[in-house]
């Protein structure tokens, strides 16, 4: 059973605030790094028993629990105040990544070797970084830590055909590959056990081509002999659904690594673009860059999905999650 503690960490002092919340609610999303956390804190000056409570200010530390464990971890960014109550908002430790810029040159490194250098520069504690041997050599100015990570794991899986997912877990930095973050929640109470995935509350999907590209080329990037190095297509999509194409610019690439880059966006982008999301009751295990299984006749969605974002609420001790999906192959 989900039992949710928050905790208040000032300088010296950790405070059992979980009686004074409500509207507890947390997420995070494939394309940002990071979670976020907001809630509603009860407040009246002229309550002597909550103005003894009126305590968080920006900066304070927050963890939130489930049971014994630990699902959020970060700061106070932003407080709303209202008369009767605040407005809360917090980010975990990722945002010091986001807001934080750098000047920095890389020659000929591995990505997960550069990003444990710069990690250390900045004092970023690392939990897990996979071995990306993808070799870095690149100057970055004026870049927040964050986009000059993201730019490394880009650069790693257009040469690799290897998806990472870059996320914080209780103050710490993880880089791991999708593949190995499959999950398939159960919920459980005193009487009963299921798995969630297999009592949505309810699915909305829809379909376009809009995004879609069935031919890649890759041009030279010397402005003054521009050529196509290296074209991939795919000609039963596009006797189908008309050439659609996509152009990359490569540079300092050998002819290996210039066709793994066009075929592995091809594979990207060469399908049917799906939003799907789905409403289900909460588990922690729901978050954006791991895999479910699905298999649901009524909405065709049969196979492995990739979890793009995720929505968590929890009210009156009632836990929700909404997600977006994405079919994986």
């Amino acid at each position: 059973m989900d039992n949710y503690t928050l905790f208040l960490l000032k300088t010296d002092r950790k405070f059992n605030i979980t009686q004074l919340i409500g509207n507890l609610s947390w997420s995070d999303n494939i394309d940002t790094l990071g979670t976020q956390l907001t809630f509603d804190m009860a407040r009246n000056r002229d309550d002597l028993y909550l103005k003894n409570y009126d305590l968080v200010e920006i900066g304070d530390k927050l963890i939130l629990k489930n049971n014994s464990k630990e699902i959020f971890r970060g700061v106070i960014t932003d407080v709303v105040w209202n008369r009767y109550s605040k407005g809360i908002t917090a980010f975990d430790y990722a945002i010091y990544l986001n807001k934080s810029k750098t000047i920095k040159q890389f020659k000929n490194i591995q990505a997960s070797e550069a990003i444990r250098q710069l990690c250390g520069v900045f004092n970023i504690p690392i939990g897990n970084v996979d071995t990306i041997t993808t070799p870095i050599t690149k100057i970055y100015k004026d870049k927040t830590i964050a986009e000059i990570i993201k730019d490394m794991l880009f650069q790693a899986e257009n040469e690799l055909d290897i998806k990472y997912r870059l996320e914080m877990r209780e103050g710490k930095i993880y880089i791991k590959e999708y593949i190995d973050l499959e999950v398939d929640p159960i919920f459980k109470t005193k009487s009963q056990q299921f798995k969630i995935l297999n009592v949505i509350g309810n699915i909305n999907k829809s379909q376009s081509i809009q995004e879609m590209k069935n031919s890649v080329l890759v041009s030279s990037k010397d402005e003054e002999d521009v050529r196509v190095v290296e074209s991939v297509k795919d000609e039963t999509n596009i006797a189908k659904y008309g050439l659609l194409q996509e152009v990359l610019s490569a540079q300092d690439k050998d002819e290996s690594q210039t066709n793994n880059i066009a075929k592995n966006k091809l594979k990207e982008l060469n399908r049917v673009h799906e939003d799907i999301s789905l409403n289900l009751l909460g588990s922690d295990l729901l978050r954006a860059g791991r895999i479910i299984p699905l298999n649901n006749d009524d909405f065709d969605l049969k196979g492995k999905y990739l979890i793009k974002s995720s929505n968590h609420s929890c009210n009156n001790n009632i836990h929700k999650t909404n997600i977006t999906i994405q079919g994986v192959e």
